[in-house]
């Protein structure tokens, strides 16, 4: 609830420094006053639209401040948490929401001292302070507000929050199925690619240093002709010619026996000859062996030459040496014995989604059920309270529409509809298209007195309620906000003495001149002054003693 309101230079507003208790509270005062200028500040204060033209003529700074008391409200301590607005050292029983605006239009929010954009003070605002007014767009209007206060009047959070865990722990295997497909299809064409490159690679068999050893191939094959007149050249070098190098270290033997008949002391050149001649001899039969090994075979040549392109491009794809592809081949051969595929969990991950959506449709349903009931019981009360207003045209409709299971929501398969008439004859309409500002504030009046207990807004502001009636209705009026001032902090802006006189609190708005400039003054007023101001609503510009005598019955009361 708002306990403390300072104004300091908006609109014809000087500086105000208010307080406010709980309970229902009227405030009243002649036309053009400034009781709307209260009304715009709460609302500033709670994020509605602001701007330099707020600023008291004369100032460059307007500022609003609000000192509001959070104790009991839950969901907007939570809020404050989350937004890190609220901390262990802040008090939790309290909020102080600060808005200053300036005429270069450098607008500055602050929560709890912290600076925030308007986007947050608006969402905070809301689970403060609802304004209900001829112009003002109401939470009232919104669907999920609407389906809010349904589950509360009838008790369904709790079924609510158990459909909410089964539709998000099913949303959440939904989500890990779908990664595990695209994982699984990921790793299903990367395990694809590697078994086409292990299986390019085995396929050709290779062997460490082939390349090396046929390209030594390809050269002698290809020179066959050259080595074969080199080699013959050789072998009758050695052997076939007349005078070859066999043929002519015999005669040197021969010589050498000769010397020795005579002199004995080179008997060890006899070996050294001896040696020689087979050392010659060995060389001549390797030269006769590969003369006939050799061969001019050019299918051979067209094996090596396709081998040897083979071996290269698998090179260039996978390393740049035969070593390399090896070892990319056990890389590979690791790899795909860590890519496995388990179509057991995705086979599992599916059950568990299945199980849990036909969970979630049996709940959703069985919610649908129990809000078309209890949709039947808020219509029948709140067409009740517009009966007891007089507005005996008026129909309310709170409209459960299913959805659909394509279209299930963390709150379940329905959208709620608030629906009126206020003519006869006229079907109900969206709540927003179908209402008139002199209903505006009295059906809503009529849904927050049924709905009391459940709204978790604690301030509300009515302005403008009483447009358009008088009398008994006036008093009835009176009596809901008085009974509604039971649950939350009302404040209500009136020009019906039989409301007035109801207010648990009274604050006078009027409009004085201060130093040549007109300013608006607000006070709480006691009985006394409250019977003046009673009196001044029932008889306006000349009350008589019998004016008097009824504004201090109707204050008895």
């Amino acid at each position: 609830m708002l306990l403390e309101l300072r104004i300091k230079n908006i609109a014809i507003v000087d500086e105000l420094d208010l307080a406010f208790p709980a309970g229902f509270i009227v405030l009243t005062g002649e036309t053009g006053a400034g009781k709307s200028i209260l009304v715009d500040a709460v609302g500033m204060l709670i994020g509605e639209r602001a701007s330099a033209e707020h600023i008291r003529t004369g100032t460059t700074e307007g500022s609003i401040e609000g000192l509001f008391s959070i104790l009991g409200n839950a969901a907007l301590i939570k809020r404050l948490k989350d937004l890190d607005l609220l901390s262990e050292h802040d008090d939790q029983d309290e909020l102080i929401i600060r808005r200053v605006l300036s005429s270069t239009g450098r607008h500055r929010v602050r929560i709890n001292g912290n600076t925030v954009p308007l986007a947050t003070l608006q969402e905070v605002g809301e689970l403060l302070v609802d304004i209900h007014g001829q112009h003002d767009m109401q939470s009232l209007f919104r669907s999920t507000t609407q389906l809010d206060l349904l589950d509360s009047f009838g008790s369904l959070l709790d079924d609510r929050a158990a459909f909410r865990e089964t539709y998000q722990a099913a949303k959440k295997l939904q989500q890990e199925l779908s990664v595990f497909e695209t994982q699984t299809a990921a790793l299903k064409e990367q395990a694809d690619r590697l078994q086409y490159e292990r299986e390019e690679i085995e396929s050709a068999a290779i062997q460490l240093d082939e390349d090396m050893a046929l390209e030594q191939e390809r050269q002698i094959i290809a020179q066959v002709h050259m080595l074969a007149e080199v080699s013959d050249e050789l072998y009758s070098t050695l052997y076939e010619d007349d005078r070859s190098i066999l043929s002519r270290i015999g005669h040197v033997e021969w010589l050498l026996e000769r010397l020795l008949v005579v002199d004995g002391r080179l008997s060890d050149a006899a070996e050294l000859v001896v040696g020689a001649t087979a050392q010659l001899k060995e060389l001549t039969g390797r030269i006769r062996d590969y003369q006939e090994q050799l061969d001019a075979n050019p299918d051979r040549l067209e094996q090596l030459e396709l081998r040897l392109e083979l071996l290269n491009r698998i090179k260039k794809r996978y390393g740049g040496s035969i070593a390399t592809v090896l070892n990319h081949l056990d890389h590979i051969t690791q790899e795909l014995d860590g890519l496995t595929v388990s179509a057991d969990k995705k086979e599992e991950l599916e059950k568990n989604i299945e199980t849990l959506q036909t969970k979630q449709s049996q709940q959703a349903a069985q919610l649908s059920k129990k809000r078309t009931k209890v949709a039947a019981d808020l219509n029948s009360q709140v067409n009740k309270e517009l009966t007891d207003l007089h507005m005996k045209y008026a129909i309310f409709h709170a409209a459960v529409e299913k959805e659909g299971k394509e279209s299930l929501n963390p709150n379940g398969q329905d959208r709620v509809q608030f629906l009126f008439s206020g003519a006869a004859g006229e079907p109900p309409r969206a709540l927003k298209d179908a209402i008139s500002g002199g209903e505006l504030s009295r059906i809503t009046l009529c849904i927050k007195t049924v709905l009391a207990r459940e709204d978790q807004v604690p301030t509300l502001v009515f302005d403008e309620i009483d447009a358009g009636i008088g009398g008994a209705v006036a008093e009835r009026v009176g009596t809901k906000l008085k009974g509604l001032g039971k649950h939350h902090q009302v404040f209500c802006i009136t020009h019906l003495p039989q409301i007035a006189a109801l207010g648990d609190a009274h604050f006078s708005v009027e409009k004085v001149v201060q130093q040549k400039r007109s300013t608006t003054q607000v006070t709480q007023i006691g009985k006394k002054e409250r019977v003046g101001e009673i009196s001044r609503m029932l008889g306006g510009m000349k009350i008589t003693a019998a004016v008097t005598k009824t504004a201090r019955e109707m204050l008895a009361d």
